[in-house]
């Protein structure tokens, strides 16, 4: 999916930067990083809707839990790209190992936390620190994996498939973790929750132990190239340098300008409207029980909607490219708004499941066709820096869109208020389509 422009690596880069490290790739390696980082993903993700649950359910909840996770977002995104820097060079072992052992530490606060109290502003103040601390540190992680995955996987895999596989962790953990952590709030069990994730992310300490040498080869290679490259110069100086070289390989490319502003109006929608779906779902239930049941449905089948899409890009997806995969990925958007917008017109619990199925699998089209590119277009030495700021500007709209759903839905109510979100989505990319479409034919 790429308008035709002449490279896909920035000036000075070196040819077939983005493909997998000489002697390092191969399925073996890309699954002893693949694994753990899959695992830890649900692992924390179950904490995350967990999270989200016991929040909505204390006194203002709804609105609390849209200013939480926004907040959060705006937390994560931007101290992921103050490191990103830092993480393309680090030692990959050592900095992976680092981060589990950080984001151990809210894991095990949230024991403390789902005590037998009433939520109060205290542990709500504790909930949001925890929540934007698991998040925060699970972005760093998923940001390390995905460029060391990006490296060890074999060389002639297509960059659809590498690119799906690199981001197929969310799809899953929406699949596995709500309905496992749904099933566990129904049981009563909410503590269970964080001490399994703790258990996990110990285990997968192990596990990069143990097949550490895939790991090594990559950072052997990140010594190599910076001994042959320019001195460090202060860290302020280097920072800036890296958010240079990342915003220039971006402007270099009108596909990749165009699908920042695809994902910033995505975002307005997808990810607000799953983050304040327990609020959502108060006018079609009738209990907390229920709520987090239906939730956990909900979340369980928007996962598995992108599963179910990724498998079928996986074969289909070679045939995307340039305006069409563009037009496809344009046309996903709207299909989501339109899906979204029908489903807060009924008022049943299956419809809703039924929705946000189907807004998975068109949301997979836009992580296909979106990855593909950003990775055949990124060499592989500053893939975490453009990666990173890709994430910054593209999630840019995502504490906007979660915090005006949860105040707005508060006060004009929550079915009525995502319909209005959605027709000016709807407005902002037709728009931008028919703006962008004769600068991409160019291209």
């Amino acid at each position: 999916m790429s308008a035709p422009q002449p490279t896909g690596t920035a000036p000075g880069a070196p040819a077939g930067a983005g493909q997998s490290v000489p002697g390092a790739g191969g399925v073996r390696a890309f699954l002893v990083a693949w694994l753990p980082s899959l695992l830890v993903v649900i692992a924390t993700g179950g904490c995350l809707f967990s999270l989200s649950w016991w929040i909505n359910g204390a006194p203002g909840g709804g609105a609390s839990l849209g200013l939480v996770i926004g907040g959060s977002s705006v937390v994560s995104l931007s101290v992921t790209t103050v490191l990103s820097g830092v993480l393309d060079r680090a030692d990959r072992l050592r900095a992976l190992t680092v981060l589990l052992l950080v984001l151990a530490l809210p894991v095990g606060a949230l024991v403390v936390l789902f005590g037998p109290s009433r939520p109060g502003t205290a542990a709500l103040v504790l909930a949001a620190v925890c929540y934007t601390a698991i998040s925060t540190t699970e972005t760093l992680y998923l940001a390390a994996t995905e460029t060391v995955t990006a490296d060890l996987a074999p060389a002639n895999w297509p960059e659809t498939r590498t690119a799906l596989l690199t981001q197929i962790h969310s799809q899953v953990d929406r699949v596995v973790a709500p309905a496992a952590a749904g099933a566990a709030i129904s049981a009563g069990a909410l503590r269970s929750i964080p001490l399994t994730a703790l258990a996990v992310l110990l285990a997968m300490l192990l596990v990069l132990r143990w097949g550490r040498r895939p790991l090594d080869a990559v950072t052997a290679r990140i010594r190599a190239e910076a001994a042959a490259g320019d001195a460090p110069g202060s860290p302020l100086r280097t920072w800036l340098k890296d958010a240079a070289s990342a915003v220039a390989l971006i402007r270099a490319h009108r596909d990749l300008v165009f699908l920042v502003r695809l994902g910033v109006l995505g975002n307005l929608v997808v990810f607000p409207f799953y983050a304040v779906l327990p609020a959502f779902l108060t006018a079609y239930v009738s209990s907390p029980r229920e709520n987090a049941t239906v939730y956990g449905q909900a979340a369980a089948g928007y996962g598995l909607g992108m599963l179910v899409g990724t498998v079928l890009l996986l074969r289909a997806g070679r045939g995307l490219s340039g305006r069409r995969a563009l037009g496809v990925a344009s046309g996903a958007l709207a299909a989501i708004c339109a899906v979204v917008f029908g489903v807060s017109l009924t008022r049943s619990p299956g419809v809703v499941v039924a929705g946000t199925a189907l807004t998975g699998l068109l949301f997979s089209v836009l992580v296909a066709v979106g990855g593909a590119v950003w990775l055949k277009r990124t060499p592989a030495e500053i893939r975490v820096r453009v990666f990173s700021l890709r994430r910054l500007t593209v999630f840019s709209s995502i504490p906007l869109g979660t915090a005006l759903l949860g105040v707005g839905g508060a006060a004009f109510g929550y079915r009525e208020f995502v319909r209005g979100v959605v027709l000016v989505v709807l407005l902002a990319l037709a728009w931008s389509w028919f703006a962008a479409r004769r600068h991409l034919d160019e291209g």
